[in-house]
């Protein structure tokens, strides 16, 4: 079943769909939003199949992400030692 609506999008939106377009990567406008609208749906699912497989995705936070990175580049002794003293402070992880 397919249903008509009517929509506004941006000029920059409207732009870039005509494109695809007239380089043949959408058959027409209405094809275009369908195959977005598609695409976003089973994107939606898979988000939904990997929260439920590994949890939630970590935030989007700048200074999480920096102090990940931090703990990354950090030397094997560096890791030997923290763990060492995290385990003479009874405090294994």
């Amino acid at each position: 079943m397919t249903e008509k609506i009517a929509i506004s999008l941006p000029d920059e939106a409207a732009e870039w769909i005509r494109t695809k377009v007239a380089t043949g990567q959408a058959a027409s406008v209405s094809a275009g939003i369908a195959q977005l609208i598609e695409a976003d749906r089973r994107y939606a699912e898979w988000l939904q199949q990997e929260e439920a497989a590994f949890g939630e995705p970590l935030p989007d936070d700048p200074a999480l992400w920096e102090e990940m990175g931090a703990r990354l580049r950090r030397s094997p002794a560096e890791v030997r030692a923290d763990n060492e003293d995290e385990l003479a402070d009874g405090n294994a992880a």
